[in-house]
């Protein structure tokens, strides 16, 4: 069983016109949709993994990828589901609302392939900025000092 990992995607237009990035950096409070592609560690040094393709062969149906956002407080843990390209099977996508805002740091993903499952965590995979952070002189949003 391959050791899975995921590859932040940035500038995604289509499987030919896409950019990695080091990590995904969203903005809190917007509608983000985040791209990744899942490879497979195990192909080749750690330098250079090759893309997993999710779901192939009939054993590993249906596919099915989860990508949850911790915190250390519970309330502001959420998991979304990924949408799978259709014109390639080891990207992903998941659209995170503007109710939504992630913390900084890892992310978690569980890959469902028929009766496979594959967990791992990638760390420092997502950074949050605020529009408010206090460097204009205002005080940030829902921020209260004392």
């Amino acid at each position: 069983m391959a050791r899975l990992s995921a590859k932040p995607v940035t500038n995604f237009q289509n499987i030919n016109s896409f950019d990695y990035a080091p990590q995904w950096t969203v903005r809190a409070g917007d509608q983000t949709t985040l791209y990744f592609q899942l490879v497979n560690l195990d192909s080749c040094p750690s330098d250079c993994p090759q893309r997993y393709i999710a779901g192939l062969g009939a054993s590993n149906m249906p596919v099915q990828v989860r990508v949850t956002f911790p915190s250390i407080d519970n309330n502001s843990v959420f998991t979304l589901v990924a949408s799978q390209d259709p014109n390639d099977g080891s990207v992903f996508s998941v659209v995170i609302p503007y109710t939504s805002t992630p913390q900084t740091g890892n992310v978690r993903f569980v890959v469902y392939e028929g009766n496979n499952v594959k967990n791992f965590s990638v760390l420092q995979m997502v950074v949050v900025e605020y529009p408010n952070d206090g460097s204009d002189g205002n005080l940030p949003d829902n921020t209260f000092f004392f």
